[in-house]
């Protein structure tokens, strides 16, 4: 049973989170004549001037042997250029990857004539839908698959929050897909109760709802709710498709006081559907990370400290080059 004082603190964050989105709304009806209706058939859109790119290549250290090719997804609404203290890592182990940026995210959005490139990536982000970024994850696994394939090499699947729950979709509902070995940073495969409070918010996809994240993780000021849409349909659709296929090697890491996803619920799934292969290891953040951290994000030295980070790294060499722990 879950602490008195534990149950009061999760049941004080609603009324904030109603507060938070009141205000969001409010903000939204002052901002709604800069609107637009259009709605892209793809994220891979281009426009003279602009350079889009939804796939950026990172390769392994030059006198490294190559043992792998992993596809890198972030998470909902972080720089993807974030994710590179473990691409460099990787790559050091002689590791190539592939760093997705799904639309609305970094470099990859619309190009719009007469607007800065972050209200141009805004105005994306408030068109995404899960088909749109589910196709793209696919188009990336198919390009590491194909390089790993010419020289027979193991596909790993790195991905944190939304980015793990688009790539476990993927597995899961795409026969032709598969991962050899998978390292996750608190999945999105599940998410706390109090996130659903957001669906009430569903008519309203152009609402701009502020984001926990720093600043500087942040590809956008907010997000929209158009992909907090995008978030709940991946979530439905992955749960409706979870098979014996999902239980490939793998290693969870996350914080038992994640704020978005349950840790709870990520075990009794993994009991429940037999995941015998999947691991979880905590994570516990050192005292000098900065306040302003959430227990969410953990994706390199500054969201963890140094001595957790260390730890980190150490699992994921170990679990992705097949030695022991």
């Amino acid at each position: 049973m879950q602490p008195k004082n534990g149950r009061m603190k999760r049941w004080m964050t609603i009324p904030l989170l109603v507060i938070l989105i009141t205000v969001s709304i409010l903000i939204a009806y002052q901002d709604c004549d800069h609107e637009s209706s259009q709605r892209p058939s793809s994220g891979l859109n281009t426009s003279a001037g602009c350079d889009i790119q939804a796939e950026h290549w990172y390769k392994k250290k030059r006198l490294k042997t190559l043992k792998g090719v992993a596809l890198v997804i972030h998470g909902l609404n972080l720089k993807p250029e974030k994710m590179e203290a473990l691409i460099a890592d990787m790559n050091q182990e002689g590791i190539d990857v592939l760093n997705l940026s799904l639309y609305g995210h970094g470099s990859n959005y619309a190009c719009r004539s007469r607007t800065n490139p972050d209200a141009q990536r805004l105005e994306s982000f408030r068109t995404v839908t899960y088909a749109l970024w589910s196709k793209e994850v696919y188009q990336a696994y198919q390009a590491v698959r194909k390089r790993a394939d010419r020289k027979k090499l193991s596909v790993f699947l790195v991905g944190y929050s939304l980015g793990g729950l688009l790539g476990c979709d993927l597995l899961t509902s795409r026969p032709d897909v598969f991962f050899d070995r998978m390292v996750l940073f608190a999945p999105a495969l599940n998410v706390m109760i109090e996130s659903y409070l957001l669906k009430a918010l569903s008519p309203f996809p152009n609402l701009v709802i502020d984001s926990l994240s720093p600043q500087s993780y942040r590809s956008n000021a907010g997000t929209p709710m158009a992909a907090y849409k995008a978030v709940f349909a991946a979530i439905d659709h992955f749960e409706g498709h979870i098979s014996d296929k999902l239980n490939v090697p793998t290693v969870i890491f996350i914080d038992e006081k994640d704020e978005l996803t349950s840790y709870r619920k990520l075990q009794d799934m993994i009991d429940q559907k037999k995941l015998d292969r999947w691991s979880i290891h905590k994570v516990q953040k050192d005292g000098d990370v900065d306040k302003g951290m959430t227990h969410h994000l953990m994706i390199d030295k500054l969201s963890t400290g140094r001595n957790m980070w260390g730890q980190v790294r150490s699992v994921i060499r170990k679990h992705l080059l097949l030695t022991r722990y």
